[in-house]
């Protein structure tokens, strides 16, 4: 029976920092991503606040799910488009894509049930579904990358989750869109920009 080579302990050190490294640039590219859904979710809250003024209830339902649909097919076009250049999927854009892809149908459903029944699910709860699983794909990549800045918007995301339990439903949309604003949107055009700059 053959034994499996084993693997020198200064192997298994580069092998590790070989690792680290790739999910470092691999999480520069996740600004396009970031940048998108930080800015829909944004104009989505300014959106929403602009209907209730207006008393068109009924359309803020159908609003978000166009909003979130658009941003999905933004970003699943952008992705492909990147391995068509030969960029490797990785696992932290695998949980990148995961979530973003469960928040699109968490909200595409609310928008639904929301429409045919308008009083049955509190926003304010599908806000905390989401904003906590936004925070735990942040604290899992940054485990996967050691950067404390993702630390810090993982924690705001599951403060974020805490806060709209606690203010009132009217305001709730407006916490998610302003954390959304400062932990998606502006750190996006950061990494976007970053991510060009060292590409050219």
């Amino acid at each position: 029976m053959n034994e499996e080579p084993s693997i020198s302990p200064d192997q298994q050190l580069e092998l590790i920092a070989r690792m680290l490294e790739e999910s470092r640039k691999t999480f520069l590219s996740t600004g396009f991503s970031s940048m998108v859904w930080g800015g829909f979710v944004s104009i989505g809250t300014a959106l929403s606040y602009a209907f209730e003024s207006w008393q068109w209830y009924a359309a803020i339902g159908l609003l978000w799910a166009l909003l979130m649909l658009s941003a999905f097919l933004i970003v699943f076009r952008h992705s492909r488009h990147a391995q068509h250049k030969h960029l490797k999927t990785t696992s932290l854009h695998k949980i990148s894509n995961e979530m973003w892809t469960f928040v699109v149908g968490v909200t595409v459903l609310y928008g639904i049930a929301g429409y045919f029944r308008p009083q049955n699910i509190s926003l304010s709860y599908v806000l905390c579904v989401i904003s906590l699983l936004v925070g735990t794909a942040y604290w899992i990549s940054s485990s996967m990358t050691h950067y404390l800045l993702l630390r810090i918007v993982s924690a705001l995301w599951i403060v974020c989750s805490i806060v709209v339990l606690l203010v009132q439903a009217f305001w709730s949309p407006a916490v998610v869109g302003i954390c959304a604003f400062l932990c998606e949107f502006v750190p996006g055009i950061y990494l976007y920009a970053r991510e060009r700059k060292e590409s050219v």
